[in-house]
């Protein structure tokens, strides 16, 4: 493994996982203490037997107890998109808002010809000039990086258990995955070193992972509508009846004679009530950006645009600092029209449609359908309604939580940022200092 090598790498893991996964395996149906099994499985050929009889037997639960600690390292922000939908999983990423990203690079894979692979690197190239004319402006980096595209390289831990590493790479090599060539070959280093510890139990999966290849016959269109550069919305579209009595009732379960937020920051049992009301937002013409920030929120139902047609987008979000600056505006309203021309002269030279992703900007649009229920979404209004939040995503929670609030008043009251919901800011020496004008503009949401 050498520093700049790009690839996926298992860094470190439960230490004797095979160990422990066979006793989970024994233990359900066997005699004898948890302590007594570990001492006796010292025999990996009987534990890797047990294991692959116990897991075809479709107790799968056993490999939770082996977790795994990966890097992807130099890999493209469209791997980082593809990995953080996978909620049962943690992720530490490199963030595009505090990192200069001016001397990354990039990544493309082997399907493209050397002549496209010129026109794209050229293209590439003249975008993270303007990224740089950008920040020396004084743009902030996190606004900047809206020109670049989504074969920018960046850097990811991600840490799981075997089991759902089991999924992942399955669903690289066997399912939706297969179709990008990056994806692919990083499952496939992903499956080289988990057969090491496991063999055969990846094969013994693939059977449960198909895909649909009737996208790609869809995808595979001109970009000929006129550009446009919209502005967000969200929608409430789905919301429970009589939420707020219903909480009431259900806080007599508790002992208490009615909800109470104040009160149920410091209950969990009462806090857990909010779990049962949930809240389905139409979401429409926010940027990958947001789409990134926002997958992240794992206790949630997410559904999207397939990303292999995402670099088909006519409609792009502008950040405002960009736009107040009519000579940087006409260098970002060029960068997307060259980009355009790049994507229409890929797509007549019959590219593969799931290359195409790698030509997208940052600043696609997207719409998506979020459903979370209550107690998410006052996590959700803790973190991303507050200043510290990216400009975007933080339109997108205040939206949000306005929507909520007018279907139950009596609900939501108390939900916003972390400083006007427990009193207190989080953020240390990085606080924004107005906490007395968050509390008034909350009041009023």
């Amino acid at each position: 493994m050498k520093i700049n090598e790009s690839g996926a790498f298992i860094l470190s893991e439960t230490k004797s996982g095979e160990r422990i996964v066979s006793c989970g395996g024994r233990i359900s149906t066997r005699e004898g203490t948890a302590v007594e099994f570990y001492k006796n499985a010292t025999d990996k050929e009987k534990n890797l037997n047990l294991i692959s009889k116990v897991v075809a037997s479709g107790h799968k639960t056993v490999l939770e107890h082996h977790h795994f600690n990966l890097a992807f390292n130099n890999v493209s922000i469209f791997v980082e998109q593809y990995l953080i939908e996978f909620r049962l999983a943690s992720y530490t990423i490199k963030s595009g808002r505090y990192v200069n990203f001016s001397g990354a690079g990039f990544n493309l894979p082997d399907g493209f010809s050397d002549t496209q692979k010129q026109a794209i690197k050229k293209h590439y190239k003249n975008t993270f000039k303007l990224y740089d004319k950008f920040v020396s402006a004084g743009i902030p980096v996190e606004d900047a990086r809206f020109v670049l595209p989504y074969g920018l390289k960046t850097n990811i831990y991600m840490s799981l258990n075997a089991r759902e590493l089991i999924h992942v790479i399955c669903t690289m090599i066997y399912g939706r995955g297969k179709h990008y060539e990056e994806i692919y070959k990083l499952g496939l280093q992903l499956k080289a070193q988990f057969d090491e510890r496991y063999p055969s139990l990846i094969e013994k999966s693939a059977k449960d992972y198909t895909d649909d290849l009737s996208l790609a016959l869809t995808v595979n269109a001109r970009s000929n509508k006129k550009i446009e550069y919209v502005k967000h919305n969200a929608t409430l579209v789905v919301s429970p009846s009589d939420a707020c009595s219903n909480l009431n009732e259900f806080s007599k379960f508790c002992g208490y004679d009615k909800f109470d937020l104040k009160t149920a920051l410091k209950d969990d049992k009462l806090s857990k009530l909010l779990e049962h009301f949930n809240y389905t937002f139409k979401v429409e013409n926010f940027s990958l950006i947001v789409l990134k920030h926002y997958t992240r929120h794992r206790m949630q139902s997410l559904s999207t645009s397939p990303l292999v047609l995402m670099a088909q987008s006519e409609k792009f979000v502008m950040p405002e600092t960009i736009s107040a600056n009519a000579e940087l505006k006409v260098d970002f309203e060029k960068a997307i029209k060259d980009n355009r021309k790049l994507y229409n002269k890929l797509v007549n030279d019959g590219i593969d449609p799931y290359l195409l992703i790698y030509v997208a900007p940052h600043c696609s649009a997207i719409d998506f359908v979020s459903t979370m229920n209550a107690r998410e979404l006052l996590h959700l209004s803790n973190l991303r309604t507050c200043n510290r939040a990216q400009w975007e995503i933080r339109n997108l929670a205040c939206d949000m939580l306005s929507a909520a609030k007018k279907a139950d008043p009596d609900l939501f009251v108390g939900y916003g940022p972390s400083c006007y919901t427990f009193g207190v800011c989080p953020e240390g020496r990085l606080c924004c200092g107005k906490q007395a004008e968050m509390k008034e503009k909350f009041d009023k949401i």
